[in-house]
C-alpha cells in the first residue's frame, strides 16, 4: 500500500458554463501544477460561447464532458463524480487560477488527515493594488443558518495562515475524498441537483459532518478566484437570490434537527424577516424562490428521512460549529460597498 497521496490519486473537474473568458488561465494553472493530476475533465453545462472549441484546440489533454443542457453546478459536479475514478476529486470553477503547489499541498494534508473528507486552500481575489483580499478560507455556518466564506472581503494580513479544521469548504476550488462523496450520497446524488446552484457545497459540508467526516483548511494551497458569477461588488442577481432563498430552506429541511431549529428560532426568524423584506424591496423577482420551495418540499422531506436515518455523530458535535452572526460587521461592509458603487461627481 502506498503511504503517500500522489498525482495518480487525483482527478480534476472544471464545471463550466460560458467560462471561455477564464478557462485559458484556469487550465494553464492545472498544467503548471508541481503535482499534476491524473486526469482533467471539463464538464460543460451547454455553454453558448466558444468554450469547447477553445479547450479542444488549446488543451487536448482535457477530456470534455458535454451535458447537453445547463444542469447547474450540482449536476455538473455529480457528472464529474460519475465519470472519474481517482480516490480524490478536485472541483473547480473556471474563474479560479491555482498556484503551482496547490494540489501538492492539499494532497499532503489529505495524507496527514485520513478522517477529513474535504480540503480547502486559501482563495484570494485578484489584487487591485495594495494587499490581497480573502475570498474564502473555508465555510462558516451561523446560528441563523446563514453560511459565509470565512474571511470573505477581508485584507489578507496573515489572520488565516494557520492550518486547521473548518466547518466546510468552498466548492469553487475544493478537494474531496471520493470515499466521503460516496458515503454521503442521497438517492444516488452527492450534490443536491434541485439546488441547481448556490449552497450546494454547504449542503455537502453539513451531510459530511452528520456522517462524522471533517473538513480541513490548508493556507499554503493558494489560488486566485475572480468570483465572476457573484462577486460582492456586482449587482444583485435575481436568479441567484432566488436559488439562495429556496436552497437555504431546503438545506435546513434536509439536515437540521427539529430541536436545534427550535433552540435557534430567536436567531433564525429575524434573519428570515429581514431578508424577505430586503428581497421584496430590492429584487422582488427573487421571491419566486418561495414558489420553487413549495414544489420541492415533498422531495426534500423524503431526502431528510434518508439523511437523518444515517446520522452518525451526536448533534452537539455539529452545534459547536454554529457561530453568532456578525450583524454589525456585515451591515458596515454592505454600506461601504454601496458607497463605493455610487457614481462620483455632482
Amino acid at each position: 500500500m502506498r503511504s503517500a497521496a500522489s498525482a495518480d490519486d487525483v482527478a480534476v473537474a472544471v464545471i463550466n458554463y460560458n467560462g471561455r473568458k477564464w478557462l485559458p488561465a484556469c487550465l494553464a494553472s492545472l498544467r503548471a501544477q508541481a503535482c499534476p493530476p491524473a486526469a482533467v475533465v471539463l464538464v460543460d453545462n451547454a455553454s453558448t460561447d466558444d468554450s469547447l472549441a477553445l479547450v479542444r484546440a488549446g488543451f487536448p489533454e482535457v477530456r470534455v464532458l458535454s451535458m447537453g443542457r445547463n444542469t447547474g453546478y450540482a449536476g455538473g459536479a455529480n457528472a464529474a463524480i460519475r465519470h472519474t475514478v481517482a480516490p480524490f476529486l478536485l472541483l473547480l470553477n473556471p474563474d479560479v487560477v491555482l498556484t503551482p503547489g496547490f494540489l501538492a499541498e492539499l494532497l499532503r494534508a489529505a495524507r496527514a488527515h485520513p478522517g477529513a473528507g474535504s480540503f480547502a486552500g486559501k482563495l484570494l481575489r485578484p489584487e487591485d493594488g495594495g494587499r490581497p483580499i480573502i475570498d474564502s478560507a473555508g465555510h462558516v455556518l451561523f446560528r441563523n443558518r446563514w453560511a459565509l466564506n470565512r474571511g470573505e472581503g477581508e485584507p489578507d494580513t496573515g489572520q488565516f495562515d494557520e492550518p486547521g479544521e473548518v466547518f466546510g469548504v468552498c466548492g469553487a476550488a475544493a478537494l474531496y475524498r471520493r470515499a466521503m462523496l460516496e458515503d454521503i450520497a442521497v438517492a444516488g446524488e452527492v450534490f443536491a441537483e434541485n439546488f441547481f446552484l448556490y449552497l450546494e457545497d454547504v449542503d455537502v459540508d453539513w451531510r459530511a459532518r452528520l456522517r462524522g467526516w471533517t473538513a480541513y483548511y490548508v493556507p499554503t494551497a493558494v489560488a486566485r478566484h475572480v468570483r465572476a458569477y457573484r462577486g460582492a461588488g456586482r449587482p444583485r442577481n435575481p436568479t441567484i437570490l432566488r436559488h439562495s432563498l429556496k436552497n437555504r430552506y431546503l438545506m435546513m429541511i434536509r439536515n437540521d434537527a427539529a430541536r436545534d431549529l427550535a433552540r435557534d428560532a430567536w436567531a433564525i426568524l429575524p434573519m428570515e424577516i429581514l431578508r424577505t423584506l430586503d428581497f421584496l424591496v430590492t429584487t422582488p423577482r427573487s421571491l419566486r424562490g418561495f414558489i420553487d420551495l413549495l414544489r420541492l418540499v415533498p422531495a426534500a422531506l423524503e431526502q431528510r428521512r434518508l439523511i437523518q436515518a444515517r446520522v452518525r455523530v451526536p448533534r452537539a458535535a455539529l452545534r459547536r460549529w454554529l457561530r453568532q452572526y456578525p450583524y454589525r460587521a456585515r451591515l458596515v461592509r454592505r454600506a461601504r460597498l454601496a458607497l463605493a458603487r455610487r457614481p462620483s461627481g455632482d
